[in-house]
């Protein structure tokens, strides 16, 4: 799943980094949490549905979804088109300013990794992952 960094966390002193990330249909990251920055989800393009400390919230184009630090989270591609979303994370990554760190590129590209290993690297990040992504209640 291709991603491009469009402000790291070294060009802006570490005080927030900004990905643009393409995401297939049906893909869904692994629930987790970040214990040292939030996250903040602007919809490009699809429709996504997050996971937020247990309740569950549509997002189509246009959408905001703020993730704060310590709240378990996650998102899933709904139906059969791609999403393009932007992810803004503050204070700069993972990594606190090294471009893209494994930690995050696995979150976001998880289908490569065993959810073991996955949650292994992620708390070397204070990041714990806690495992598949919840279904959406059936609307």
């Amino acid at each position: 799943m291709p991603g491009r960094a469009k402000a790291t966390g070294e060009q802006t002193g570490s005080l927030f980094s900004l990905v643009e990330v393409h995401c297939p249909a049906g893909y869904a990251t692994p629930l987790h949490i970040h214990y040292l920055e939030d996250e903040a989800v602007y919809v490009l393009a699809g429709h996504l549905t997050f996971s937020l400390g247990g309740r569950h919230v549509a997002a189509a184009v246009g959408s905001y979804v703020h993730q704060p630090r310590g709240i378990a989270h996650g998102f899933r591609v709904n139906g059969e088109v791609p999403a393009r979303i932007l992810c803004l994370t503050v204070p700069a990554g993972a990594d606190h300013g090294r471009h893209a760190s494994a930690a995050q590129a696995s979150l976001l590209w998880p289908a490569a990794l065993e959810l073991e290993t996955l949650a292994d690297l992620a708390a070397r990040f204070s990041i714990d992952v806690l495992g598949p992504l919840p279904a959406a209640p059936a609307e």
